[in-house]
């Protein structure tokens, strides 16, 4: 398996997903700089861009995961005291 960290070129790949924008469906871009630790991500045919970084995602993942426990928590209590 090949590390980002240690590539020498830049990563740029498409997604299949896309997203509507100024009335156009556009796909989305994503883009890894030569560190590997951070990226860029953009609509098709756009020139906005947004920085990210890989442990930014992961930390976002971790709490969508949580409140989601939490809410099947609470609505699993809701239930039960019915």
């Amino acid at each position: 398996m090949t590390r980002l960290s240690k590539r020498k070129s830049a990563l740029s790949f498409i997604s299949e997903d896309t997203i509507r924008y100024r009335g156009r469906l556009r796909n989305i871009v994503v883009e890894v700089d030569r560190s590997g630790y951070t990226g860029v991500v953009r609509l098709e045919g756009t020139r906005q861009r947004f920085s990210f970084s890989f442990a930014g995602i992961y930390n976002h993942a971790v709490q969508l995961a949580v409140k989601q426990k939490q809410a099947e928590k609470r609505a699993a209590k809701r239930e039960m005291s019915r």
